[in-house]
C-alpha cells in the first residue's frame, strides 16, 4: 500500500494492534419490567448449558455477555455482543435476533418479560465503511514488541524534520484506546505535530 514501504517499527504496530466487532443492541419495552434497584445483569452459563446450544441456532447468544439499563431511557435495556458471533448476528434477520435476544432474557430472569415495542442493533462489520468497531492489544503486540506510540509517531521528512505522514485515530491512542476520547487524543496528538501544514504528497 505504502511506496516506499513503511519503517519496520510502523509495520509491527499495524499488524499487531488487532481491530475487533463488538455490536450494542437495544431493547425497548412498553414499561419497565426490571426493579427499580436494578443495574442490569451479566450472563453466567453453566457448561452444560453452553453445549446444549452448540450447534443450534441458539450457538451465536453465548456471546452475548449482558443486559443493562440505560440512562434517561427508563424502558431500554442495551446488550452487547462480541467477536465472530457479533458478525454472525449482523447476517440475521431483526426477528431472529429479537427471538434469540428473547430467549435469553426468559432464560436467565426469573420474572414475566413483556414483548419489546421496539428494537435496534449496530452492525458495524458490515458497514463497509468501518468493517468493525474498535481497535485492542492483541497478544502479537507483546511478540513484536510494539504499542500505539510506534503508531502515533509520525515520519517526518530528513532534510526539514516536517512531519508528512502521522497515523491518528483511537487505535494510535496509548491511553485510551478503543474509546472516542481516545481518538480525540490522537488528534490533538496529530495536531501538535503540525501535520496539518506538510506540503509534500505521500503516493
Amino acid at each position: 500500500m505504502f511506496k516506499p514501504n513503511l519503517p519496520a517499527p510502523k509495520q509491527r504496530a499495524i499488524e499487531g494492534i488487532a481491530f475487533g466487532t463488538v455490536n450494542k443492541i437495544f431493547l425497548e419495552f412498553p414499561h419497565k419490567f426490571w426493579p427499580d434497584d436494578w443495574t442490569g445483569f451479566t450472563l453466567l452459563w453453566r457448561e452444560e448449558e453452553l453445549n446444549e446450544i452448540k450447534g443450534t441456532d441458539k450457538e451465536w447468544l453465548e456471546d452475548v455477555f449482558g443486559f443493562y439499563i440505560v440512562n434517561y431511557q427508563p424502558n431500554i435495556l442495551a446488550s452487547w455482543i462480541i467477536g465472530p458471533h457479533g458478525r454472525y448476528m449482523e447476517t440475521l434477520d431483526d426477528n431472529e435476533i429479537l427471538d434469540g435476544l428473547m430467549w435469553l432474557l426468559k432464560k436467565f430472569l426469573s420474572f414475566p418479560v413483556p414483548t419489546p415495542s421496539n428494537f435496534k442493533t449496530t452492525k458495524w462489520y458490515s458497514n463497509s465503511n468501518f468493517r468493525g468497531s474498535y481497535s485492542f492489544r492483541s497478544l502479537r503486540t507483546e511478540e513484536l514488541d510494539t504499542c500505539a506510540y510506534d503508531l502515533s509517531v509520525p515520519l517526518t521528512e530528513i532534510s526539514s524534520g516536517k512531519p508528512v505522514l502521522q497515523f491518528a485515530g483511537e487505535a494510535s491512542s496509548e491511553h485510551f484506546y478503543s474509546t472516542v476520547h481516545g481518538a480525540v487524543e490522537a488528534e490533538a496528538f496529530d495536531k501538535a505535530t503540525h501535520h496539518h501544514t506538510a506540503s509534500h504528497r505521500i503516493e
